[in-house]
């Protein structure tokens, strides 16, 4: 982030192209001059001047490269700078990428959708249908809701429902039936959803099943391997769609620690598929042979990129776990749009990181590597006077985001939720951070422990096998490097993602952590399956009592 002369700190992001060319309906081809990109490029500020640099600590100002007038209204000699910096080629690339995120085949699905929001009722939708009043006095009515919340009823619930305020456009006196009441209630603008980024994986490889098949040595002999009668063949990944087979073979008789392994693929027919470079029929390894089988598919078959889970922030994680997955909460229907520098959707409420883990007592967990809100932190930081729209959900976040992941976990099997403490983020980040301690060390906790309540949950101790995390990887311009330990560890920018990530994990000893986590009962995973859970809050209605 370079500091312009008179002081004021900016960034440019890309990460809007699409939406911006939609908003301006630009078309862009693979020869449209590189200025003309400049409307899908941001300028990002940092209203606190802060020279550390931090994605995080910026916001958009509202306008692209492209708006001179806005430019023209700055000090001559911070003009020159910025536009004598944006010609760079670390700058020019940045901007070029706009282009590429263009000219990304139409069409392809970008996100994985999930249904668990349909999942969420709303606790006072079922309160006043519960009511034995059919019909009141608008008066009446608002002295009822006023009650309900008294009773338990969120006032952010009553207050996005929009029925005060259809209750306050009729005179005290006018009479409302309950139906009328009930239509009235309306969550559709800040219904959230549920998705998960794709990105295409450049390795464009095949996916394969894991099997065990035995295959009969005259098969293999068909197919011209040169095996023996009584050689044993083994299938063990197989592609189903493009019918490719990934086997071992090995002599009966011959123990498999004392054998050298022969790899063999079986392509589409039954047909070998042999070692591009050596031409062999056999390989040394799984890998090498899934490797063959991918370069034969992509020559014989065009196999082309798949779209895989995005694992853009995968690197903060916990050494460990697998099935990482970024999810975004979003507000795709709310009538103001926000967004934030992580990432380039529309009104992302909240995003989460997870994996799935095993503890060292053999639970399987849905593990939350991080919770956060980039939208309410703005809010919190500059108000609303900075332009950042009113988000929903402001004391319901957390609660929100748990609630989604404990329908993601009991729709997986798992045995229940994890998350790294206040401790491991501290260590990582070498500063105390009170925000967090309150997230993770209070928040969190509370919220579970109110949503097992009739099942008695309770919030314990697990041992997980990891890292230690007192390093961690920073991006600077193009480069990255490793730093940690508060000022104890450092390196100058010059690796590649992956090098930085080799060097923390050579520098950081194996340990055991001792995280919180929950088990979730049988009775409360079927209570989620069958009743779903509220939109707000974490009491649960009174059929939990009756379907138990």
């Amino acid at each position: 982030m370079p500091q312009l002369p008179s002081g004021r700190y900016v960034e440019i992001m890309a990460e809007r192209a699409r939406y911006h060319a939609r908003r301006l309906k630009l078309r862009v081809s693979a020869t449209t001059p590189h200025q003309q990109l400049y409307p899908l490029v941001d300028i990002l500020i940092d209203p606190s001047n802060n020279s550390h640099g931090c994605r995080g600590c910026t916001t958009f100002s509202g306008h692209t490269l492209a708006d001179r007038n806005w430019l023209n209204q700055w000090d001559e000699r911070d003009r020159r700078y910025f536009l004598d910096w944006l010609r760079e080629g670390s700058q020019v690339r940045l901007i070029e990428q706009a282009r590429t995120r263009l000219l990304v085949e139409t069409g392809t699905p970008k996100e994985l959708c999930y249904d668990y929001p349909k999942r969420f009722y709303s606790s006072l939708q079922r309160r006043i249908e519960a009511l034995p009043m059919q019909r009141a006095s608008a008066t009446q009515w608002l002295r009822t809701l006023l009650n309900m919340r008294r009773d338990g009823i969120r006032r952010e619930e009553l207050d996005w429902s929009g029925l005060p305020t259809f209750l306050s456009d009729h005179p005290g006196t006018s009479m409302i039936n309950k139906e009328a009441v009930l239509e009235a209630i309306d969550f559709s603008r800040i219904a959230p959803q549920l998705s998960n980024e794709l990105e295409c994986d450049a390795s464009c490889h095949l996916s394969y099943q894991e099997v065990a098949q035995r295959i009969p040595a005259y098969q293999l002999q068909l197919a011209g391997y040169t095996v023996a009668d009584d050689d044993i063949g083994v299938v063990r990944y197989r592609h189903q769609s493009h019918h490719y087979r990934v086997g071992n073979i090995r002599q009966r008789g011959r123990s498999l620690h004392t054998e050298q392994p022969r790899w063999f693929v079986l392509g589409p027919y039954g047909k070998i598929v042999a070692d591009p470079q050596s031409g062999s029929h056999f390989f040394s390894s799984a890998e090498m042979a899934q490797l063959a089988a991918d370069a034969h598919a992509r020559e014989t078959h065009r196999l082309r990129p798949q779209l895989v889970q995005s694992t853009t922030y995968e690197y903060m994680s916990l050494q460990g776990g697998d099935e990482y997955r970024e999810w975004l909460v979003t507000l795709p229907d709310y009538h103001r749009s926000h967004f934030t520098a992580h990432y380039h959707e529309r009104n992302i409420l909240l995003h989460i990181r997870t994996k799935v883990r095993q503890s060292e007592q053999g639970e399987r967990l849905l593990f939350i590597e991080e919770l956060q809100s980039d939208w309410l932190q703005a809010m919190a930081r500059y108000g609303l006077r900075s332009g950042i729209p009113l988000a929903p959900f402001r004391k319901e976040w957390v609660s929100l985001a748990l609630k989604l992941m404990l329908m993601h976990a009991v729709k997986l099997g798992l045995d229940g939720l994890a998350w790294t403490d206040a401790a491991v983020h501290q260590l990582r980040y070498d500063r105390a951070m009170n925000p967090l301690q309150q997230l993770y060390d209070q928040e969190v906790p509370r919220v579970l422990s109110r949503l097992g309540r009739p099942w008695q949950l309770k919030v314990e101790r697990a041992d997980f096998k990891t890292r230690n995390p007192w390093l961690h990887a920073a991006r600077c311009n193009e480069c990255w490097k490793v730093e940690g330990g508060a000022g104890k560890f450092t390196t100058r920018p010059r690796y590649d993602k992956q090098q930085a990530l080799a060097l923390i994990e050579r520098h950081s000893k194996a340990l055991t952590l001792s995280l919180p986590m929950v088990r979730l009962p049988e009775a409360m995973k079927q209570q989620i399956v069958e009743h779903g859970l509220p939109l707000f809050g974490e009491t649960l209605q009174q059929q939990t009592d009756e379907s138990n």
